[in-house]
């Protein structure tokens, strides 16, 4: 029985000790080695915080360290809290107001003159000071499979960010049911994509840790050059990634893809947006062996839900399907009568069930009861499902078809219209590389930004051909790139400031 990640770290220490489990910026680190300061790290909590199932913040980059750190606090059974490390101070102030947590570590290049009140700050060299004390892992017993693993926070609606808290079990789940669909070994190399306070980097993780294979961390700033980036990947011959839409679309819009031979890349997985059908035939073209996954889901819900391989030709103007429930997991759409969608093509919201779900949201009752609900299908006995905010329909092949937010869906000029049918179409115009549609309810117009070489009033006559008048936006801004968040998405809010 697997009570805790932790029994990942211990497999693969025992069975690959000399293998490299993270190779960062060039240098590796073994699972021995990486066991023996996990240990260390959990040692030091243990015998100078003292405490168990307590928030910890970690401050740190991408690094081996901040995943010596992570599985440091779980052995001592306690919660990671990874937050950017240059995380605006007023937000690392609300989130220590929501958690209280035990301590905040940091990195010696990083935060140096951080001071917050009645908050333990703690440098990473300073865990490494406990003598190695490999009994420690014995301590992971007391680890029961419902105790929560990390809590990722996300922004809140109010201003307010949310801490969704998961637990072991939800990411055991998660895991082993990826790396029997995937046909995870030793043998796969892994090339981490998302920052860690993102939960796109939830499979690179613990896939890595659990099939003892190999994590390559480079610095984010290589993913701004293209061709240095397919470079690392053909030299260190990286044969698995599950990368954010976003990074995909940027690699093939700036051509890099064909200047390199990628023939290494077996497994493509995405997850956290839509990928846009265009660009992901851009890669199929430069890479046809590989195997493309897209998969579906939100942080509530341990990253994914569910998967779509794809295995048949797409024309660029289609959507890519987020497929059906992974194992263990059901996916329910319900409509706003309340009723279970069966038929082809209605749509319904989209309701998660199963082990993977999170806990709920770190002291903030409210929210989880708002979001975290009582099945409406059925009263007899308790069963919890999320309630995802998202909207979806079933194709002919029963298929999940993904329609984007129902805060996506606006009523305009009268009629009710779906921000992302804008954009899909938009998408799949000749030369238009990134698209997003905002509402300005206040003004009642709709705005279309987009990159790319196309002149605006093409975008124009071009919609025109294809949606109902009502559907046209406004006004169509371009930009020679759209702005990116920090979890590698497009940044909604900042365009909307420009509406």
């Amino acid at each position: 029985m697997l009570n805790s990640v932790i029994e990942y770290l211990k497999y693969s220490y025992k069975f690959y000790p000399d293998k490299n489990v993270i190779v960062d910026n060039y240098v590796g680190t073994s699972y021995r080695e990486f066991f023996f300061r996990v240990c260390q790290i959990a040692g030091w909590i243990n015998k100078n915080l003292n405490v168990v199932r307590k928030p910890i913040i970690v401050l740190m980059n991408n690094s081996t360290e901040a995943l010596e750190t992570f599985f440091g606090i779980a052995l001592s059974n306690n919660i990671y809290v990874p937050l950017d490390s240059n995380i605006p101070l007023h937000r690392l102030e609300s989130i220590v107001s929501i958690i209280k947590p035990a301590g905040i570590i940091i990195c010696k290049e990083n935060n140096q003159n951080l001071n917050i009140a009645g908050i333990p700050i703690i440098q990473f060299y300073e865990l490494l000071s406990t003598k190695i004390e490999t009994d420690i892992i014995k301590s992971c017993n007391a680890i029961v499979d419902t105790d929560p693993l990390y809590i990722l926070f996300t922004s809140g609606s109010t201003g307010v960010p949310k801490g969704v808290v998961v637990s072991h079990k939800s990411v055991i789940d998660f895991t082993e049911e990826a790396s029997e669909t995937m046909d995870f070994s030793e043998k796969e190399i892994f090339l981490n994509q998302a920052p860690f306070y993102f939960d796109a980097s939830v499979p690179d993780i613990f896939c890595t840790i659990r099939n003892g294979a190999t994590l390559h961390i480079i610095d984010k700033s290589l993913y701004a050059f293209p061709i240095k980036l397919v470079d690392y990947i053909e030299k260190n011959r990286i044969n698995a990634i599950f990368w954010v839409p976003s990074a995909l679309i940027l690699v093939a819009n700036l051509k890099a893809l064909g200047k390199r031979n990628l023939s290494s890349l077996k497994k493509i997985m995405f997850c956290g947006e839509v990928m846009p059908t265009k660009q992901l035939n851009m890669w199929r073209q430069a890479v046809p062996n590989a195997i493309y996954v897209n998969y579906y889901g939100p942080s509530e819900a341990t990253y994914a839900c569910s998967y779509y391989v794809v295995d048949r030709e797409f024309k660029d103007e289609e959507v890519l399907p987020i497929g059906h429930a992974a194992l263990n997991t059901d996916i329910l759409l319900i409509n706003e009568k309340g009723e279970q969608v069966i038929a082809s093509n209605e749509k319904g919201e989209i309701y998660i069930r199963g082990t993977g779900l999170a806990l709920g949201y770190y002291n903030n009752p409210e929210k989880t009861r708002e979001c975290f609900i009582q099945n409406p299908l059925q009263s007899s006995f308790p069963e919890i499902l999320y309630k995802t905010g998202d909207l979806a329909h079933y194709d002919s092949d029963r298929n999940i078809i993904y329609d984007g937010r129902v805060d996506y869906q606006i009523k305009h000029l009268g009629y009710r219209i779906e921000l992302g049918e804008i954009e899909s179409n938009v998408i799949s115009m000749k030369d238009v590389k990134q698209c997003a549609c905002v509402y300005n309810e206040q003004k009642d117009i709709i705005v279309c930004f987009y990159s790319g070489d196309v002149e605006k009033k093409i975008i124009k006559e071009l919609l025109k051909e294809k949606l109902p008048f009502y559907m046209i936006p406004k006004t169509v801004i371009q930009m020679k790139e759209l702005p990116i968040n920090s979890n590698g998405k497009i940044d909604r809010i900042l365009l909307f400031q420009n509406t």
